[in-house]
């Protein structure tokens, strides 16, 4: 459907007649150019997923300029007619959603089809799958424990509440009094506020079954996106009869030195308190440790503390350094295992493998260290979707790390895993353009690659690999872990309600077909000294036309401790970066690698 139009003003109404407004307000323009509405019909009856769905699968369509959702969720959905009388009116009226194409300069009808053309291919590779649910999904009341920090001012909270609003939960948070979301003016955002004390303590499992306990409805699930309440969580859950991980698969994902022992039996590692503890240790082994290794706390996130040592002396080091900047938690000592790393993310959903991808994790500048530029610092650099490794070693790395999760007991939720392939087939090489995959020219082609468990995290990866996996693949992370808080018993899974939720759980994960797939670049900042941050220069306009998503996480006159002292790199600040090419295709690869390496050397920031 073409149209001349000017600017075109809307919003949407509860009855979708914002097409039928927009044709009246651009024959009021009388403009001087042809804009295309592209209206979305329905097959079949039924219900909408999502009621932000065409928006969420459209985010990287680049001939979009709007893109509408005209039906809340809840409300039924008639299959279109085509054969009836009054097929555009009722089109506008009928329509679930609507794309409406950026304007094109004069009147070329030619111009407008060949585009329309596109667009239609476009939506065959974004809608082309079973999205309309047989039976609404029914209202959940969900509670989520922390709040996280406000989403005008954070990007961490921004995925979640949106998924809130979208998928119609009733949210309950638990958090500390004063926090944001308890002010009486952010009631959209949740339903219920529960002051309730988060302190990690052994009462905080009694605190929040106390607290949900004085809620004014019933609880259908608990949940949270923040590492230090994932056990209590579950534990919560558990005392109030409520779906949950388990939570003796929680305690040895926690413990790296316990994840270490179930899933790589062979691997020699040892947990140690301090110095005395290490010299005893080693002294009982049969077999000399082998260098290189690592050291790093049993129990930390975001690389801290973690050392990769080559000598006896340096592994003292590290040990005592861990008694001191972490007390209180032991020191993992276990072989360093070359080889790309990976971050692999899994949807199971009743003991199955519904969706998974894994993407490569580049090298830290620990790793890149030279004697002429060295660095302790294992902080992430970069992180590129989707993965450039061998189909063979995606599919070991997929079966292998599935087989862990459900041995450990995990049948319901969503899981972000950490790996190294040994013996791959690639290897990082710097190739004159800078640091990517390539043909590993050493390793043997009689020696198998295998897998290198890392760590298991039993809940969504970070937001920003969250959001890069949404515009990559167009699936929602936060919206997937909140509907499988609620994930019924299998004895209910092929019930009417239990095939509506997995029906709805299939549909968020079913991702963009390869032809809308555009790779994605996460360019993260560490600090790299310390001092008092003093703001980052703006980068060049053409750079940020590749970025829909980046934060400064550093305020302006915030200290940040010496980083080679303390052990810690705080992230300045990310970049999600996009790639304009489709596919999985070594220019579409090398496109966002690239960008992302000029906008890295561009960033400047200045530190007093």
């Amino acid at each position: 459907m073409a149209l001349a139009t000017g600017t075109l003003q809307w919003e949407i109404d509860a009855t979708g007649n914002v097409i039928e407004r927009a044709i009246l307000q651009s024959i009021e323009d009388c403009g001087t150019s042809i804009t295309a509405a592209k209206l979305i019909l329905p097959r079949v009856h039924g219900y909408v997923v999502r009621n932000d769905f065409f928006h969420r699968r459209f985010l990287t369509c680049s001939l979009a300029e709007k893109v509408l959702d005209c039906i809340p969720l809840q409300q039924f959905i008639p299959a279109f007619d085509v054969n009836a009388n009054d097929v555009l009116q009722r089109g506008m009226k009928g329509a679930v959603g609507a794309i409406l194409l950026k304007p094109i300069p004069g009147f070329s009808t030619d111009l407008v089809k060949s585009a329309l053309a596109i667009l239609e291919e476009e939506t065959d590779a974004r809608l082309s799958f079973s999205w309309i649910l047989e039976t609404p999904l029914p209202r959940k009341r969900i509670a989520m424990i922390d709040g996280r920090p406000n989403p005008s001012v954070s990007t961490a909270s921004q995925g979640i509440y949106r998924a809130v609003q979208a998928l119609g939960v009733d949210l309950v948070v638990l958090d500390s009094a004063g926090h944001w979301v308890q002010d009486s003016t952010m009631e959209d955002m949740r339903d219920e506020f529960i002051p309730c004390d988060l302190k990690m303590d052994e009462g905080l499992v009694d605190r929040i079954v106390a607290a949900l306990s004085t809620s004014k409805g019933r609880i259908d699930g608990i949940t949270t996106y923040t590492d230090t309440h994932i056990l209590a969580t579950a534990q919560a859950a558990r005392k109030m009869g409520l779906p949950a991980n388990p939570p003796e698969a929680l305690e040895m994902c926690r413990d790296k030195y316990k994840t270490r022992s179930f899933a790589s039996s062979g691997v020699p590692v040892l947990s140690v308190t301090n110095i005395a503890d290490l010299d005893e240790q080693l002294r009982q082994l049969s077999s000399p440790l082998e260098f290189p290794l690592i050291v790093k706390p049993t129990t930390g996130c975001a690389s801290d503390g973690v050392s990769k040592v080559t000598c006896e002396a340096e592994l003292c080091g590290a040990v005592q350094r861990n008694e001191e900047k972490f007390p209180g938690t032991n020191a993992l000592v276990e072989p360093y295992v070359s080889g790309p790393e990976v971050d692999a993310n899994f949807v199971i959903v009743d003991g199955k493998l519904i969706w998974s991808e894994i993407n490569d994790d580049f090298p830290s500048s620990a790793e890149m260290s030279t004697s002429t530029s060295p660095s302790m610092s294992f902080a992430e650099l970069s992180t590129i979707m989707p993965s450039m490794l061998p189909e063979s070693e995606i599919s070991l790395l997929k079966s292998s790390l599935t087989q862990t999760l459900l041995k450990m007991g995990f049948r319901n939720g969503v899981y972000h895993l950490e790996a190294r392939v040994k013996d791959s087939k690639k290897t990082y090489t710097d190739t004159g353009r800078g640091m990517e995959l390539a043909d590993n020219t050493v390793q043997s082609s009689t020696t198998n690659p295998s897998v290198f468990l890392i760590e298991i995290n039993p809940r969504l990866p970070g937001h920003q690999e969250s959001f890069a996996v949404e515009y990559t693949y167009g699936i929602d992370y936060f919206a997937l872990q909140m509907l499988l808080a609620t994930a019924p018993p299998v004895s209910e899974m092929e019930s009417d309600k239990g095939k509506t939720f997995k029906n709805a759980i299939l549909a968020l994960s079913h991702p963009l077909a390869e032809t809308a797939q555009y790779p994605s670049h996460i360019v993260f900042i560490p600090a790299d000294r310390g001092g008092t941050f003093g703001g980052a220069k703006p980068l060049p306009g053409g750079i940020m036309d590749y970025v829909p998503e980046h934060a400064i996480f550093t305020q302006a006159g915030e200290v940040i401790p010496d980083p080679e002292e303390e052990g810690k790199w705080p992230f300045v600040a990310y970049f999600l970066v996009m790639g304009k090419i489709a596919g999985r295709g070594w220019q579409a690869r090398e496109q966002v690698r690239a960008v992302g390496d000029i906008l890295r050397k561009t960033f400047i920031y200045e530190m007093a």
